[in-house]
């Protein structure tokens, strides 16, 4: 018996299902291998090297940018209270609480002078390590002069979000974010010692990012296990395969 022309479409159909499940579990095997590879982790000095080279090229930028906005005479003027202030605090001419007074007013009259520019760094800032970070998959001009980058720790495609919430929190633009809100919402004491607060939160995850980078065999950081990321060499064996 010749088969019906339906008997024919189906047969095929099912033949197409049959390649194209061949196909899935294919590349599905071959991604299984490639995540089992263990993938050569960037170490803590390439990590340090990567953000130094990066915070000095935007520092850079952005002061040619801001230096124009800042009234230099009062920014120096200031400058020499603060350390005028420190000096005699330092020869036993103040108490402390005279001197820190003094500090939280000065700390304050700084960052109202500097507050435009503060928001212009902020920006620059989070459009690097965020956007073009993210743009280059995973990669900043530091990291790929060191042949390092991001990647999410299961594999998967990175995002965004865990861009930004790592540079929110290791890049220090968090911190300079909340800096900027209570110059412009708090008072000159509020100010001083809510700063004062979040400078030594930063620092400790700083710090216990850095141990952990150290000390851990997966070489990951706070941000690295908050975000489900890790830092990777870019040419790895797993990557060739």
């Amino acid at each position: 018996m010749t088969k019906t022309k339906k008997e024919e479409i189906k047969e095929k159909e099912k033949k197409t299902k049959e390649e194209k499940q061949v196909i899935e579990d294919t590349t599905l095997v071959k991604k299984e291998k490639v995540n089992k590879k263990e993938k050569k982790k960037a170490s803590f000095i390439e990590r340090l090297g990567a953000l130094i080279i990066d915070f000095f090229l935007i520092s850079m930028v952005v002061s040619l940018i801001t230096y124009p906005l800042i009234n230099n005479e009062n920014y120096k003027k200031l400058n020499n209270e603060a350390q005028d202030t420190l000096e005699k605090y330092n020869a036993g001419k103040l108490d402390a609480k005279t001197y820190l007074s003094r500090s939280a007013d000065i700390s304050y009259d700084i960052s109202r002078e500097t507050g435009l520019s503060s928001l212009i760094s902020i920006f620059i800032f989070s459009l690097y390590f965020i956007v073009f970070q993210y743009k280059n998959k995973g990669q900043t001009i530091g990291k790929k002069l060191l042949k390092i980058k991001i990647e999410k720790a299961d594999g998967s495609e990175l995002n965004i979000n865990d861009i930004m919430f790592r540079s929110l929190i290791v890049d220090f633009i968090l911190y300079d974010i909340i800096a900027l809100c209570l110059s412009m919402l708090s008072n000159k004491s509020g100010y001083f010692y809510g700063v004062l607060i979040f400078e030594l939160i930063q620092y400790i995850i700083v710090f216990m990012s850095a141990i952990m980078i150290l000390s851990r065999k997966d070489k990951r950081g706070i941000h690295d296990i908050i975000t489900h990321t890790q830092v990777i060499k870019e040419k790895t064996e797993g990557e060739n395969v």
